[in-house]
Order: structure tokens, then sequence, then C-alpha cells
């Protein structure tokens, strides 16, 4: 019978056997931080915290939460790591970074404990997704300090498959490649960010390269959030005739979750591993793990070494589902909604990029869904913000003006707001790095130089 769990044993654990098997490892993280970092040791001082009673998932509820913000502070005041660091720097093996996607990308280090901690969780994840030993993954990743390159590497080889660390640039280099590649029963994988695949199929359509020719049977996500849009995922399966699948993760501690073959949402990964808590996103109160809670995901790592991170605010604010699910894995699923972060108010209303996605994903084919949004002015947002996208090469110019208007009718009609929309150039926006959706030019972070169309 094929091997359909990575690690059936903790897959397969009760919430409450979670809390259960995390008890002792959250006392004994604890204890390793209050000893080896002052900046934990006096946080929780101050607080009047005694750290040998932080034994529980609800005491551990009682702690300050960490913000990245924290540890990006101390780094651009000279810390190398930041204030979090545990080890010393014989044991620290790798330095990697965040993606920097909301800001200044954040160094990490990692002992061996910590990279093999990592790669258990990704393979937990990626045999989730459908991974096997017997895959073949072209990886087009950033490898050039980015977490998400050499760390799910990592991952991958842990499991067992075979991967080729490509990395991102030399886009006709690569689905030449790809065109070059021997006929293979189980054909090939992909593991990259969603945008990469559309700029991909726009390239490849420029080179008159048919990609269901490339054998590329399944595809595995991760860095965006763009597949947990029904139309963006049909996009990619329809261009590249593949199976995507998503995972979802933070560089910072390395959860990775992914969605099984019923794509109902993502299984978290991270039992044992990383301690994972609901709250509201707003008042920072713990929210009970219950079906279809909404609230925002803190971390804790359980047993990391060279840079723990207790109570780490993620800013992802998610759906969580309990019931159970038919491929027998009893851990919670979630599926993103967008990042506290990246929502911007309108005239009161929320709104997140994902939701601007979705909107846009009806105006297909006439654009490719890729934008960007751009707020050039400090809150309230009581203007128009803009917005810019791609519009697919077939359009004649003649069409662009009533094109924006439906587009800007539609983003009034499903998100609530009404917007300034531009359009740009196929392929002006998609790249192989993430694909940035929100800029705040009023904090100093414009949106690029774009070919516009019309504005």
């Amino acid at each position: 019978m094929p091997r359909k769990f990575w690690n059936r044993e903790i897959e397969t654990l009760s919430r409450e056997q979670v809390c259960q098997l995390e008890a002792p490892l959250i006392a004994d993280q604890i204890q390793y931080v209050y000893q080896h970092s002052a900046y934990y040791r006096d946080r929780y001082d101050r607080a009047g915290i005694d750290p040998s009673a932080i034994d529980s998932h609800a005491a551990l509820a009682t702690l300050p939460f960490t913000e990245k913000s924290d540890i990006a502070q101390a780094q651009m005041q000279g810390a190398l790591f930041g204030p979090n660091q545990c080890a010393s720097f014989e044991d620290i093996i790798r330095l990697t970074c965040t993606g920097g996607s909301t800001g200044e990308p954040t160094r990490l280090g990692w002992t061996q404990n910590d990279i093999d901690v990592y790669n258990e969780m990704g393979a937990r994840a990626l045999w989730t997704m459908g991974c096997r030993p017997h895959d073949l993954v072209i990886s087009c990743l950033n490898y050039s300090m980015y977490a998400g390159g050499i760390m799910d590497h990592g991952a991958f080889e842990t499991l067992g498959a075979g991967i080729l660390p490509y990395s991102i640039g030399n886009s006709e280099r690569l689905l030449e490649m790809l065109a070059r590649f021997p006929e293979r029963e189980q054909g090939y994988s992909l593991f990259m960010t969603p945008s990469y695949a559309v700029r991909l199929a726009d390239i490849a359509d420029q080179l008159g390269i048919d990609l269901h020719d490339l054998n590329i049977r399944r595809g595995y996500f991760s860095g965006e959030a763009g597949l947990q849009v029904p139309g963006y995922r049909d996009k990619i399966e329809q261009a590249w005739g593949m199976r995507a699948m998503d995972m979802y993760g933070t560089a910072e501690l390395g959860v990775q979750s992914g969605e099984c073959e019923h794509r109902n949402g993502h299984h978290f990964c991270g039992a044992g591993l990383v301690a994972a808590e609901l709250v509201d996103p707003d008042s920072g109160e713990v929210m009970p793990f219950e079906n279809e809670a909404t609230g925002e995901l803190v971390y804790t790592s359980l047993r990391r070494e060279a840079c723990p991170l207790i109570r780490l605010r993620s800013h992802d604010i998610v759906r969580i589902y309990t019931e159970a699910c038919a491929c027998g894995r009893s851990s919670f699923r979630l599926h993103t909604l967008g990042r506290s972060d990246d929502m911007f108010i309108v005239k009161g209303v929320n709104i997140f990029p994902l939701g601007i996605q979705e909107a846009l994903l009806t105006h297909r084919p006439d654009i490719s869904a890729e934008f960007f949004v751009e707020l050039t002015q400090e809150p309230p947002i009581d203007y128009r913000p803009r917005i810019c996208v791609e519009v697919s090469d077939g359009v004649e110019p003649t069409r662009y003006a009533s094109l924006a208007r439906d587009i800007e009718t539609t983003l009034q009609r499903r998100c609530n707001f009404s917007a300034a929309v531009e359009l740009s150039a196929r392929g002006s926006i998609a790249s192989e790095h993430k694909t940035r959706r929100l800029y705040r030019a009023y904090l100093g972070n414009p949106a690029p130089a774009v070919d516009i169309l019309y504005k």
C-alpha cells in the first residue's frame, strides 16, 4: 500500500493530543530563551513572569508578543541576527534572509538542529501536497539569501525527491532547457511562486513554446497567496497542463503547511515543532480553535536553538477549519484571507489584495490579473487608490478606456470601494521574484515604474 503520511503518528493527533505533546516542549523552550537571551529575560522579568510556570498553551498565552519589527530594529542598530540570538556563532552554520516583501529583509540564523526541524516540517507539508521520492523538481525560488530557496531545497531532499536548484532569472533559458528534457513517465515538477508561473507562460507564448509539451505534471507553489484565489489556480493549471498545489509558510520559523488532494485548506504541519495560537488581530486575545474561526496566527518555536521566537505575530489573517478531512489528517487547516499589514481601509471598508485579485480575475482574458496597488497619501484613505493592472496583448487600444471603467465598476461592486485603474503592458508586473501587491508611497515605498498604456 502506498505510504499516505510522512509522519502518521504526528499528523493524526487530535488538538488535545497536540497540546499534551507540546506542553513539555513549551516549558523547555521558555527556559532556554530565558537562560540565553537577555531580550526575553528582561521582558519577562519586567512583566513579573516566572518562566518555570510557562508549561502549557494556556500559560504561553500570558507572555507578551514578539513583533518582526523587534528583530528588524535590532539588526538596523548593528546586530547580525537580533536580540533573540541564543546559540553561539560556532554553532550557527547557516544564514538566510526573509523575502522582505513588507520591508527590509531580516537575517535569520540556523544551527544544524534548526535545519533538521525545518526539513521535517517541510517534508510533512510536501508529502501532504503529493510530492514523492520519484519527483524531479526544478526549484525556481530565489537562492540568493532567501530562506525559501535553500531551506525548502533541503525539505525536498529530506523527503527524497530529486531537485534542480535553478533559482530565478534567465527565464528564456529555463523554458528552452525544459523543452530539451527527455520524456519521463512520471513527468517533472516545478517549485516557484504563482506569479512566476504566469510570467513564464507569457514568455513561452512569445517564444512559441507550448507548455503542454514540457511534461510538467505537478507544480508546488509557495511565497505568495495567489493560489488561494480559485481563478488564479485555474489559469496556471490550464496554461501548464499541471496539477498546482499550494504551500503556506513563514520564513522566520519555517512554518510550512500544505494542502492535500482535497484542496480544502492548508494542513498545519508543525505539530511538536512550532506551537500555533489564534488571536484576535485587534485585541490580541487568544481565540479558541473552532471550525471557521477567523483570526491572526501566532507562532512559538519549540525546538529552535539559534534564534528562537516566542509568540511571533505573523500578521496573517486566516480562517481555520477543524472538522475531519477525508485525507485522514487531523491537524487544523487554514485558508489565508490576507495580511493585516497588507490590509488598507478605504472610507471604512477593509480591503485585502487577495480580494482585489479575485475580482480582477472576472475580467480574464482581457487582463492577466497581475496587479499592484499604490497608496500615495497617508490615511485616512478618502481618495481613489491607484491600481495598475496588466492588459493582455490581444486587447485593442481603443478598448482600454472602457476596460478600465469596467474594472473600476467590478471593484466597486465586489470589494465596495472606488479605485483609479491604470492599464500596463503584459509582463510588466509579474516577475520571477515574489510579486508585491501593495505599495505605500507615503511611507517612502513607491510602486516601481512600469509601461503604462492607459491612465
